[in-house]
């Protein structure tokens, strides 16, 4: 399993990721978002297969430590 935690400015550029992540790679597992105090979102995902490091780099977003 892989856990890795991505940071977006605006809903979109989340809901974009969200949709790349489930239909675009076929990523199963939980992804879970939160809204942040800054008004920014919070993207962690529980994948059950390996992302590739471009991969998560398409996505957009900041990459954050849990």
């Amino acid at each position: 399993m892989m856990v890795v935690a991505l940071e977006f400015d605006d809903e979109k550029a989340l809901e974009a990721a969200v949709r790349r992540l489930r239909q675009g790679l076929g990523v199963t597992g939980e992804l879970a978002i939160k809204p942040l105090e800054t008004g920014g979102w919070r993207l962690t995902v529980y994948s059950e297969k390996t992302l590739r490091e471009s991969s998560l780099e398409r996505l957009g977003g900041r990459r954050v430590d849990l």
